[in-house]
């Protein structure tokens, strides 16, 4: 298999935490289209792939405002709105990255615990899952019913309890800044893969342990 060092990495843990958006599912593309769409209709310039992954950010207001978004002028929740019900439209054509099938199928052959832990909300997650037919690999799917993409360190802890495997024989695989706070606060290592929401610059200031792509040597 082509992903040498994400399989070196993730060897002795008896329990994985997948995030979704980013790490399992190469929505990122779709995120930039949606959000210059938003940003257009208030008038605000549009961002490149590259200025997204390197300005996007949790929790998800600080993001928008950063992308100019006025919120004396109108709230956040009208903002995100826009956004979730128009990532929704085309959230069908998101694919899985390279491999990830694959990977996950490898892993469950080998017996590896695998759960994912997202900010998407559970009604979404327990639908795409299905849908690209990866569901059964998976012990627990654990999304949250936010949409404004509030902190899912609660759903981790639940998922901890709910899987009652130590959180040091855990390691939880994220592509942003928040899956390292997350991880950190659940006790658990943490691998950050760098070709998901966020660029290597933005997360190898914050953790030594970041894979630049999942098919790095």
């Amino acid at each position: 298999m082509r992903q040498t060092a994400l399989f070196r990495k993730i060897q002795g843990y008896s329990h994985l935490i997948w995030d979704w958006n980013g790490t399992l599912l190469d929505d990122v593309a779709i995120s930039v289209d949606v959000i210059s769409d938003v940003l257009r209709e208030y008038g605000l310039p549009v961002i490149s792939l590259e200025e997204y992954r390197s300005v996007f950010s949790f929790p998800v207001i600080e993001y928008y405002r950063k992308l100019g978004f006025d919120f004396g002028r109108y709230s956040f929740e009208e903002v995100g709105d826009k956004f979730v019900a128009r990532y929704r439209e085309r959230a069908a054509s998101a694919r899985l990255f390279e491999g990830v099938s694959l990977t996950l199928e490898v892993l469950a052959r080998r017996k590896v615990h695998q759960s994912i832990l997202s900010a998407a909300s559970q009604v979404h997650l327990d639908e795409i899952t299905g849908r690209h037919g990866i569901d059964h690999l998976f012990q627990h799917i654990f999304g949250i019913d936010n949409h404004y993409a509030a902190s899912k360190l609660a759903r981790g802890r639940e998922l901890l309890r709910t899987s009652a495997i130590d959180p040091s024989k855990t390691l939880f695989i994220g592509d942003t800044d928040h899956d390292l706070e997350v991880g950190h606060a659940l006790g658990t290592e943490v691998l950050l893969i760098a070709d998901g929401h966020q660029d290597y610059k933005t997360l190898a200031a914050k953790h030594p342990n970041v894979l630049r792509t999942r098919f790095e040597a």
